[in-house]
């Protein structure tokens, strides 16, 4: 049977790993010397804590190879295939680390890809290949089929500062809104793998009104998550305010673990989804 691989910045709640035999990886975060396994060592809750205490900019890195070798090899030994569905490879090198551990190990069992995505986006998408390994498919089809939701795959959010973009390097392209944004909150996405201005607003508020009409813009949607960092009672809101525009489908939290949040701050909220 095909196994699925993710890594820690997928968000995957740890029930629903447990439910759909789901192996997560953890990357790490570096808080002065000590070190800290994303989502294992330290919550995401602890992590915010932790950052509003200290003056040193926390920093990640990936997994190493032999931290996806070992996760391959487990399921290899009894007796699966594996997709790996990796943070995009724009913004880390974890599907480098991921793509060197399977051809290391038994490549012609294995397939890695780049999801493009982070958070709940990458969630979503190693649980619809969780969901076509559980129907039976093979190994290709089930890599086919996740490779075939990437187009469909999306994350807007607004933060309250670019600067824990800008100082740990993933701003990418919304680079453009840096020294334009006082007292404005930048609205941003993940596009072709790496981080995009989608606007700007001059309040939360007005920040939240806009993530709300862009996704409606969107249309019909398979899968929808409130993403947010240490921003529960908020995220809460606003699954409440859109819900009555998706009738039937389960709209879950997606609590941004220690990782990201080095690189979004606290108080990130938005939505992670797939088009329909």
């Amino acid at each position: 049977m095909v196994r699925i691989v993710t890594d820690s910045t997928a968000d995957i709640p740890r029930d629903v790993q447990r439910a759909f035999d789901i192996t997560v990886v953890p990357l790490n975060v570096h808080i002065g010397d000590e070190v800290f396994r994303d989502r294992v060592d330290l919550s995401g809750d602890d992590f915010f804590q932790r950052l509003a205490r200290t003056t040193q900019l926390p920093r990640t890195s990936q997994p190493s190879v032999g931290a996806f070798q070992e996760a391959y090899s487990r399921l290899l030994e009894q007796g699966h295939e594996v997709v790996a569905v990796l943070l995009s490879s724009k913004v880390s090198g974890t599907y480098n680390a991921g793509l060197m551990a399977a051809q290391a190990t038994a490549s012609d069992r294995i397939e890695v890809i780049d999801s493009q995505m982070a958070s709940m986006a990458l969630g979503f998408l190693a649980l619809e290949g969780a969901e076509a390994a559980r129907a039976g498919r093979s190994l290709k089809e089930v890599a086919d089929h996740v490779r075939s939701l990437l187009p469909k795959a999306r994350v807007i959010a607004t933060i309250d500062t670019l600067t824990y973009l800008q100082r740990g390097g993933r701003i990418g392209r919304a680079q453009a809104l840096v020294g334009s944004l006082l007292n404005i909150k930048p609205l941003i996405t993940l596009k072709d793998g790496e981080v995009q201005p989608l606007g700007r607003a001059r309040s939360r508020a007005q920040a939240l009104d806009r993530l709300v009409a862009l996704l409606e813009r969107d249309g019909s949607l398979s899968r929808l998550a409130v993403l947010h960092g240490g921003a529960r009672a908020e995220a809460e809101r606003l699954r409440e305010r859109v819900a009555p525009h998706y009738p039937g489908l389960e709209i879950s939290f997606a609590e941004t673990g220690p990782v990201l949040g080095t690189h979004t701050g606290p108080g990130v909220i938005g939505f992670t989804y797939l088009l329909a």
